[in-house]
């Protein structure tokens, strides 16, 4: 078999790769980026990443319709994922979206000394740089602009969903296409692939790269687990991950007199997340841990009887495949991406977005630990043939090759 690398490995000075991606918090996409900088790194290749540095996280690095004039974009330096030199940077009119990538001096500075851009996202607008510039790039995406948005849009006051729909989403749309018909673009999954074709207006995903999960890390430890512990790992302050229907769920579990709790891992419960809790009477039965790195979020979701994905829509969703190679079944909504490895009653359950349905689920999981066992044991092997690291890195790398023929070499 062909094991594509890029020279590299030769002995060359390490080529700098440039990863545009999204901020190294927590998430999917976080993880992605990890993937292909380690992938990299091993062939001897210097990944740099570069990301829109929120407003919400940092104002003063970008420039707001009210600070226009005389208004300076920023950036900032650092070190994130195991090493890697990271560049967060602003942008102008933060507000549009759009702009967020837009191939201001210090993108063009950091294209100009890389030998290759690759885009790890959530969707085609990261490729923008690079577009801009008329750079060959690939993009490894995890789902389309709007269905990674559209259930944020919701919640915008009036006056701004008007202007979102006048001059955001228009102009996103025409960008989305443009860039989709220009790079050579990996999807996450098998619905992100007709997603992003469809968007395209033709077949424009050359392959499907899933995520790959270290199952020798991600490992099943039984002793760990604590009888009738339900949860979610990722940003479930995100609107997108749906995270009530949890919370209704739990609530009418322990209603109906079940031990049941929950464990939400990624970040804090804020005021709208403490509200739903105190609307559904669960305040005491759920805890909160941060991300912490792969050996917490490996430790916490030991812990789990069951892993639930109560989402809207999922590119894929890494975490529910780590739970599954932890040995945990999972309970999801039909959101698209876990549809291709939850397959109903052979792996985990697929319900609806019904809180009672998504109850049912849950609890004939907890009472059948035959049951219980066998979607385990299913769902791990699953994990084990579809979703290794060398599979994986076969698909990268010959992708990489055919993008970038004068960076790459095979050998056998």
């Amino acid at each position: 078999m062909l094991n594509p690398a890029p020279a590299a490995v030769r002995g060359a000075q390490a080529p700098p790769i440039l990863i545009s991606t999204i901020a190294p918090f927590s998430g999917g996409v976080p993880t992605m980026t990890a993937f292909i900088a380690r992938t990299l790194r091993e062939a001897g290749c210097e990944p740099i990443l570069a990301h829109y540095q929120p407003y919400s996280v940092s104002p003063a690095m970008s420039v707001p319709l009210v600070r226009l004039i005389g208004g300076r974009v920023g950036f900032q330096e650092g070190v994130t994922l195991d090493g890697c030199t990271t560049h967060a940077i602003g942008a102008w009119l933060p507000e549009l979206e759009v702009t967020h990538y837009l191939a201001t001096r210090r993108w063009r500075s950091l294209i100009d000394r890389a030998q290759a851009g690759i885009v790890v996202s959530g969707n085609a607008l990261g490729a923008l740089p690079f577009y801009q510039t008329g750079r060959n790039f690939l993009a490894w995406l995890a789902s389309g602009w709007n269905a990674d948005r559209q259930h944020r849009v919701r919640e915008f006051s009036r006056a701004r969903t008007l202007f979102d729909r006048a001059i955001v989403k228009p102009a996103a749309q025409r960008i989305e296409r443009a860039v989709l018909n220009r790079g050579s673009i990996l999807s996450l999954s098998h619905y992100t692939r007709r997603t992003l074709d469809a968007i395209a207006g033709r077949p424009v995903v050359h392959d499907v790269l899933p995520m790959p999960i270290d199952a020798e890390f991600f490992s099943p430890q039984p002793e760990a687990r604590v009888s009738g512990r339900i949860g979610f790992s990722g940003r479930f302050d995100d609107p997108r991950k749906n995270i009530g229907l949890l919370f209704e769920s739990l609530a009418l579990l322990r209603r109906q007199g079940h031990e049941v709790s929950a464990l939400l891992i990624g970040g804090e419960r804020n005021a709208a997340i403490a509200a739903q809790l105190t609307a559904c009477g669960v305040d005491g039965d759920v805890e909160f841990r941060p991300y912490g790195g792969r050996d917490a979020v490996r430790a916490h979701l030991r812990t789990l009887d069951v892993f639930v994905v109560p989402s809207h829509q999922e590119g894929l969703c890494i975490a529910a495949l780590e739970a599954m190679a932890c040995g945990i079944p999972v309970v999801s909504t039909r959101c698209s991406g876990p549809e291709e490895f939850v397959i109903d009653g052979e792996t985990g359950r697929l319900v609806g977005f019904d809180a009672a349905e998504m109850a049912d689920a849950i609890v004939a999981i907890l009472r059948d630990r035959a049951r219980r066992e066998r979607l385990a044991a299913a769902g791990r092997d699953l994990v084990l043939r579809q979703y290794s690291p060398k599979r994986a890195k076969d698909i990268f790398w010959a992708e990489f090759n055919r993008t970038f023929p004068e960076l790459a070499r095979q050998t056998v």
